[in-house]
């Protein structure tokens, strides 16, 4: 017979664990098992999906060679090359103003157009869409003409026998242009159209020898350069004739003063900006002139720039991309650059701009012969003499492709599809085609994390800003600004919450008696069920305004309430022993009456504090800036050095009289009474409430005499939605849950470490910093790790109560905009697939990665306090 286990008493074990208790501890660790490997498991497939959807950002532009075929014309070259959105119908554009079409899958012609055939132009331009054109004449009159598809559908029965046998997809030439069989089975034929416009009259007989132009709702904006110098700007209003079908137009014309610079004849490139408010001239020795249209009677040159530096070498091209705003400029070295206009302090042009190159897209040891742009993003095709091609893009400068036509033949001509799919270039005698799918060429790791230099600002800078009004918009999608306001909202609500939480956690379970801790632990922990779209809602259309009315009172109370505990904790040892004894019980009560008194001291003292350190009026203080009146009251910045420097003076003062003044005092104290002594702790913190006051008056005052002025930090202008509005409510969704862990980690130290502090003499506020906290540190770290989870990653308060700008600032008024908002916000508008879509993703992963880090971080020195409490 065995024998029975014996227990670590040495006594032999009388009974048997049950089947049942056996079966339950199995599927409990099951269970548990289970769900640990699920929680990974769920954990890790949502960072698998963000890495999924956000990694096509990163991937190369796809680009498929189409083959080349012989161009329709051999003995020129046309002025601009174009093709429909379908990539069926392509055409070439002449000097002459004659059209050719060809089918651009096969390369066959469709039709030649020639509609000017009794006045041949002398100059020419064409909008970047290629789809209108201008044309100049000897006699001084200019014509518009529009290049458009006549789409018409064909019967099928009436249809020839090659077309009937069509399969969806297919095209076929026909009747001066292409059909196609749509996915309807339908027979779609598209043939080009060339509508010229009547004859627009010139104030001069002169020989047009430049123009350009721009169209508004109103009609075209002309800039004339005619051969006797006389430069014009032009409004055309164009006027329909509902019954003839015919347009009038109406011409108001300003002349320009110009005059071409010594030795330099008719330009070479003319170009009217998008409003019609610049016009830029330049040569090929890279000489541009830049003109002030902005009011035609006082136009005139405003700024000359060098847009090549080599005299050796000469300009070669030079175009807008969209918005007709930036310049991209090609030289004989393979240089290209993109130029705009900023407006710096202490410009010195009449209108306060300059045209600075920002950007130099990868160079090439081969002349640029030929430049396009998309009319859908800031994509450009250069094309080199050496019979090369590039894809690249003008933001991020990421190049998407590199191509080849002809080795040493150079490439004449290039045109963008308009749905950004196709690529053609056109060299002496053949057309090369390529297929092309740019993904996302916006974004770049530097694009997204690093400052860029978007059009029309004076430097690079993080900016976001995903959608705007116009088609011509140039996407921003700077995440720093977004990683910045998360960590913004996370430090002011760390920084209210946490201290409160904490001292909180700390008295309830050393100090609180017993029967008021069973009350206010759960009245506290109840704060957390309160849904944070409400205390959003809240913060955004009550708190925020109210806070707008009483900011002075408000920073007060920052100040009364401390001042007002610690002046009542002092005035209570004062008390005899036998009635501090008495009502001992009553002491949290007295403590908790001592914040309404802080809160009608706040609002007694606001509006003195105002007027003596913010000259009355503490917003418009904040909003004035140096260059305003430099004899205005608000000019000294010393209140707000008061405002930074009193905590830090505070903490100074407090560690001068702990450290220096406590320690020569204490050896006299042990002979005081107790009321003396009490009377002496008073009069210490009386005096160093006065000495904090004055030391950060005087330093405030030092610092604002020596020119150092506080606004345009932590201090600056007020905006009503702001981070102190998001730190007060987002540190109370926080509160809670920093002090229920914190408190249960404090509660759950063993007794026996507090009976052994208490018995060698030590003071309960002694054991608690000495003992009791630093055994329960991993826990209390735990704690502030959490609250530090739920403050990067709440959504709703941030949302309604911090503005939702994405401002990189860390003044306490003003807003920001952080990750989870930015989401919330966006994500229900973005195209599913779009460079935003997948961007909000890696936003998304981001703030999945940011988390991942701090927790990881957080738990590893969880565990080092962990193992240093297990030592006690």
């Amino acid at each position: 017979m065995a024998t029975p286990p014996r227990s670590f008493t040495g006594h032999a074990r009388r009974r048997r664990t049950s089947r049942s208790v056996k079966i339950v501890d199995m599927a409990a660790k099951l269970l548990i098992t289970v769900g640990g490997v699920g929680t990974i498991v769920a954990v890790s497939t949502v960072a698998v999906f963000l890495i999924y959807v956000a990694m096509p950002l990163f991937r190369p532009a796809s680009i498929q060679g189409m083959g080349s075929q012989d161009t329709v014309w051999r003995d020129r070259n046309p002025v601009v090359l174009g093709v429909d959105e379908y990539q069926h119908v392509g055409w070439g554009l002449f000097a002459d103003g004659s059209l050719e079409s060809f089918n651009a899958e096969d390369g066959k012609p469709l039709v030649s157009l020639r509609p000017m055939i009794d006045a041949k132009p002398t100059t020419w331009c064409v909008a970047y869409d290629g789809r209108e054109a201008a044309f100049g004449f000897a006699d001084g009159t200019v014509r518009f003409a529009r290049i458009s598809l006549s789409t018409r559908f064909l019967d099928e029965a009436q249809s020839p026998l090659f077309l009937r046998q069509l399969r969806a997809g297919e095209t076929a030439s026909y009747e001066g242009g292409v059909v196609i069989r749509t996915p309807e089975g339908q027979l779609r034929h598209q043939a080009l159209d060339l509508q010229l416009q009547d004859p627009m009259e010139s104030p001069v007989p002169s020989p047009v020898v430049c123009l350009d132009y721009v169209v508004s709702s109103s009609g075209p904006t002309t800039a004339v350069l005619h051969e006797n110098g006389k430069l014009f700007l032009e409004s055309v209003e164009v006027r329909r004739n509902l019954l003839t079908g015919t347009n009038h137009y109406e011409v108001s014309g300003t002349e320009i003063p110009y005059a071409a610079p010594p030795g330099r004849g008719k330009p070479d490139y003319f170009l009217l900006s998008g409003l019609g408010d610049n016009l830029f001239i330049a040569w090929r020795d890279g000489t541009l002139l830049r003109f002030d249209l902005r009011d035609p009677n006082q136009a005139a040159i405003v700024e000359t720039v060098k847009l090549i530096d080599d005299p050796k070498v000469e300009l070669t091209s030079l175009k807008f991309i969209i918005g007709r705003s930036s310049l991209v400029a090609g030289d004989s070295s393979g240089r290209v650059r993109v130029w705009f206009r900023i407006k710096p302090d202490g410009a010195a042009t009449a209108d306060g701009s300059t045209l600075v190159a920002a950007h130099e897209l990868h160079p090439r040891n081969a002349a640029v012969t030929a430049l396009a742009s998309s009319t859908r993003s800031r994509i450009v095709a250069i094309g080199y003499a050496d019979g090369h091609v590039r894809l690249e893009q003008v933001t991020s400068g990421k190049l998407l492709a590199e191509l080849d036509t002809a080795p040493g033949q150079p490439v004449r001509t290039l045109v963008i599809a308009p749905k950004e799919d196709g690529l053609i270039a056109g060299a002496d005698d053949k057309l090369w085609r390529w297929s092309i799918n740019p993904r996302h060429p916006e974004t770049t790791l530097a694009a997204l994390f690093r400052p860029v230099w978007y059009e029309g600002y004076n430097t690079p800078e993080h900016v976001w800003q995903s959608s705007a009004g116009t088609d011509d918009f140039e996407p921003k999608f700077g995440l720093y600004p977004l990683v910045f306001g998360t960590i913004k909202a996370t430090a002011y609500s760390m920084l209210f919450g946490v201290p409160l939480a904490l001292l909180a956690a700390i008295y309830s379970s050393e100090f609180l008696h017993p029967k008021i801790k069973a009350r206010v632990k759960p009245t506290i922990e109840l704060m957390a069920s309160l849904p944070s779209v409400v205390l959003g809602f809240l913060a955004g259309l009550v708190i925020a305004p109210f806070v707008e009315s009483v900011v002075p009172a408000l920073l007060a109370t920052f100040l009364t309430v401390p001042v007002c505990f610690l002046l009542g904790a002092y005035l209570w040892q004062m008390l005899p022993q036998h009635i501090y004894l008495r009502y001992s019980g009553w002491r949290f009560l007295m403590i908790a009456l001592t914040l309404p008194l802080a809160i009608l001291l706040a609002v007694v003292l606001g509006p003195a504090l105002e007027s003596v350190l913010f000259a009355g009026d503490f917003r418009a203080w904040l909003n004035w800036k140096p260059d305003a009146d430099p004899q205005s009251p608000f000019r000294n910045g010393a209140g707000g050095w008061v405002l930074i420097l009193t905590p830090v003076c505070g903490i100074a003062v407090a560690l001068l009289v702990t450290r220096v003044i406590n320690p020569r005092t204490r050896a006299l104290q042990t002979r005081w009474s107790r009321r003396k002594v009490a009377m002496m702790e008073l009069i210490k913190f009386v005096f160093g409430v006065v000495v904090t006051g004055s030391l950060a008056l005087a330093l405030g005052q030092l610092l604002a005499g020596i020119g150092l002025d506080s606004r345009g930090g932590v201090i600056d202008t007020y905006v009503q939605r702001n981070a102190l509005v998001v730190g007060f409510i987002m540190g109370f969704a926080i509160i809670p849950i920093i002090y229920t862990i914190a408190e249960d980690a404090l509660s759950t130290v063993p007794d026996h470490l507090r009976a052994a502090s208490l018995g060698a003499g030590a003071t309960p506020w002694q054991t608690a910093t000495r003992i009791i906290i630093p055994t329960a540190m991993s826990g209390l770290f735990s704690a502030l790790m959490i609250g530090l989870g739920r403050a990067v990653g709440e959504t709703m308060i941030v949302l309604m109560a911090a503005g939702n700008t994405p401002v990189m600032e860390w003044n306490i008024f003003n807003g920001f905009r952080t990750l989870s908002a930015n989401i919330a916000v966006e994500l229900p508008e973005a195209v599913v697939g779009s460079t935003h879509y997948r961007t909000l993703f890696l936003a998304a992963l981001t703030l999945f990665a940011m988390t991942f880090v701090v927790n990881t971080l957080a738990e590893a020195v969880r565990q080092r306090f962990r193992k240093r409490a297990f030592q006690l």
